[in-house]
């Protein structure tokens, strides 16, 4: 595994979305992903997760915000809309 130097030298980002560095947390609720450059905050009605970004010479703040009784996860979300865009293509064709 590369180290945060070789990947800044490699892309010139500073915490760049890397799988391989996650770590897996079974909850009651299912399983939570967690990387270790997000800082997290759990309330009753949300968790969100922040981490800063470098990338070349500009810094992103990245905060995402996830409701705690979502009906759906975002990935179903955002299967569910590709899907409907597939049937709007398919019917166009």
């Amino acid at each position: 595994m590369r180290t945060e130097f070789e990947e800044y030298m490699e892309t010139g980002m500073v915490g760049a979305y890397q799988p391989g560095r996650a770590f897996l947390r079974q909850e009651e609720e299912g399983v939570f992903t967690s990387y270790r450059d997000t800082v997290y905050h759990f309330t009753e009605k949300e968790l969100t997760g922040n981490r800063m970004m470098t990338v070349g010479d500009r810094c992103f703040r990245i905060t995402s915000v996830f409701p705690a009784d979502a009906s759906a996860t975002a990935t179903d979300k955002f299967l569910s809309y590709i899907d409907s865009e597939l049937e709007k293509e398919a019917h166009s064709a």
